[in-house]
Order: C-alpha cells, then structure tokens, then sequence
C-alpha cells in the first residue's frame, strides 16, 4: 500500500474523518504525533493527527471530506 496524506489535524475532527472513511470502504492509517510526543516526554503544536490513504483512493476520499465540508 502507497499511502498518501489525506487529513491532518485536531484528534476531534480525524474522528470526522475516519467515520466518512468507514463508511465509505476506504481503508486508512492514523498517525497521532500528539500520543507520540507524549510518550517520548515533549509536546506537540499544531495539526498533529494525521490521516493517510492508498494512493488508489486518493481522489475519491478527497471528494469525500469535500462533499462534507471537511477542511483542514
């Protein structure tokens, strides 16, 4: 699998994200920074929760988080 990053932002709104995926048969990876930096004792600002897709999928899960207002 060739991943793409499709999202990135607040933890909340990757939630928003992966349902829309879920529903839509489109498999993802979460990558959570915020957790990561946690764990290795420093913080982490900003769009820190990102989202990737296949490239195959690209596109149409784009499409997806456009017909539902979803922006980062």
């Amino acid at each position: 699998m060739s991943s793409k990053k499709l999202y990135a932002g607040s933890e909340i709104m990757v939630l928003a994200v992966r349902d829309l995926l879920e529903e839509n048969g489109i498999a993802y990876i979460i990558r959570d920074d915020i957790e990561s930096g946690i764990a290795a004792g420093y913080g982490i600002l900003g769009k820190a929760v990102n989202v990737f897709v296949d490239q195959n999928d690209l596109h149409r899960a784009q499409d997806l988080l456009k017909q539902n207002n979803i922006e980062e």
